[in-house]
């Protein structure tokens, strides 16, 4: 163990300002959800249609990921957060003034490429800013205020489209984003323009087609069909090219090589494991509130509401407690707490005294705040400043490929093991998110031993 140094108060100004970057982008993707169904009254459109509303934005901002190291360099991590948020509040007033539903899910795209550069952009300006040393307690206040979104997003939302139309849900964003953008006119470094290397466009084309059929084909296999059977292929084949295109040419427009690094491998392992095992959570919890426990929709809304605060409140203490032991033995703790809350939620029944459903959500929050956060953070503090933009592309690709494919997974299991009875159907789930939550446990065991092997830079 050792004593952090400090972070100084402009840093935290500039980290703050990140923050509330990466919270309008977050808050705008759940915000919206609740506003779907007005959307398509007012538009007069088919639910089908509007529901890509939604869609495009997570399309556009998963395709926007691997271009930003690129951007990056050529203009600066801080310039291109700054270009960013102005394009994500130009996009807002645009979808707000929207006339028809194509125009509006055209425009949502593009504004999903805008968060995700924000995403990228916004922690590579934190962690040349503070440095490894210190990466953990920013990237803390980060996951706290960014995680904050989608908790309050729908009851703002909700609120809103009780007194106003639903352009008021694109209009919010405008006031917050300027006061982010003229913050970070003063305070957030602009960052060093360097010579970019020459632009992989074969290889852009492959992941911009692959990664956003792959994500978007996993998500729709919670309820397959034969066109999301063949995105998916359409997708894993464009990606498996495109890693072995990247492995071939000497300036990939995603420097994969970075992931054979013992520490950046380990956390990038375990980080797709986090991945899978949280988001799979989010479409699992739910519906076993529903069809095991006998709770209404929104019953089931409020009694998973108290995972969240738990959540935030271990992730804060996460980034000081990374910055002393360092990610992987911080991780390891959170991925064993995260499995051991998980075995007995399909063992509980109608009956079961709530009490202690919601201590075991309560647990279980507490270790996702523990793992999540701080791989990402032993991921950023292994490389060099120059690989830090590839590096957070990285893991917020393998993040959004893990969630995909860990909701994936438990709902098929569940729809499956459903024609057995809520009861099988929830053990089998529970079995599958069990499992993805061990094997997260054993790659955060990886990590924490990488990170303590003779020559590692990571480790506080």
């Amino acid at each position: 163990m050792t004593t952090a140094p400090p972070i100084p108060r402009t840093v935290w100004i500039a980290s703050g300002v990140m923050a509330l970057g990466g919270f309008l982008g977050n808050m705008d993707a759940s915000i919206v959800a609740v506003g779907l169904e007005p959307m398509r009254d007012s538009l007069d459109v088919t639910l089908v249609a509007v529901q890509w509303v939604a869609t495009a934005y997570l399309l556009g901002l998963s395709a926007a990921l691997p271009l930003t190291p690129w951007l990056g360099r050529r203009f600066g991590a801080g310039r291109l957060w700054l270009g960013a948020l102005a394009a994500f509040l130009v996009t807002s007033v645009a979808c707000a003034l929207a006339p028809d539903a194509g125009t509006l899910i055209g425009v949502r795209a593009v504004q999903g490429m805008a968060a995700g550069v924000m995403v990228t952009a916004g922690q590579t300006v934190i962690g040349l800013a503070v440095g490894p040393e210190r990466l953990g307690r920013t990237m803390g206040t980060l996951a706290l205020v960014v995680g904050l979104a989608p908790v309050i997003g729908p009851s703002v939302g909700g609120f809103l489209l009780a007194h106003f139309a639903w352009p008021v849900l694109f209009w919010l964003n405008v006031p917050i984003g300027l006061l982010a953008f003229g913050l970070a006119l003063r305070y957030v470094p602009l960052g060093d323009r360097q010579p970019p290397p020459p632009m992989d466009w074969r290889g852009l084309a492959m992941v911009s087609l692959g990664l956003p059929l792959l994500v978007y084909a996993l998500t729709g296999l919670a309820t397959p069909g034969s066109l999301d059977v063949v995105l998916a292929g359409i997708g894993a084949a464009a990606m498996g090219l495109f890693t072995w295109w990247s492995l071939r040419v000497p300036h990939p427009v995603l420097q994969l090589r970075l992931a054979a690094r013992p520490v950046l491998g380990a956390a990038l392992v375990s980080v797709l494991l986090g991945g899978a095992g949280m988001f799979g959570a989010v479409l699992l919890l739910p519906l076993w509130f529903q069809l095991r426990l006998g709770a209404g929709t929104a019953e089931a809304g409020v009694l998973l509401a108290p995972m969240g605060p738990a959540t935030a409140v271990f992730v804060f203490a996460a980034g000081r407690l990374t910055d002393r032991h360092g990610g992987g033995a911080v991780s390891l703790t959170g991925s064993l707490v995260v499995p051991a809350s998980t075995v007995p939620l399909p063992w509980l029944g109608p009956d079961a005294p709530m009490w202690l459903v919601q201590t075991l959500l309560l647990v279980r929050g507490a270790g996702l705040g523990l793992s999540i956060m701080p791989t990402s953070t032993a991921a950023y503090a292994s490389v060099d400043a120059v690989e830090l933009g590839d590096a957070t592309a990285l893991v917020n690709t393998v993040l959004r490929v893990g969630g995909a494919l860990g909701g994936a997974l438990c709902v098929i299991v569940l729809s499956q093991g459903l024609t057995a009875g809520p009861a099988t159907g929830s053990g089998w789930a529970f079995g599958v998110l069990t499992a993805l939550c061990a094997l997260g446990a054993g790659a955060a065991a990886w990590l924490r031993r990488a990170e303590r092997a003779p020559g590692s830079a990571s480790v506080p």
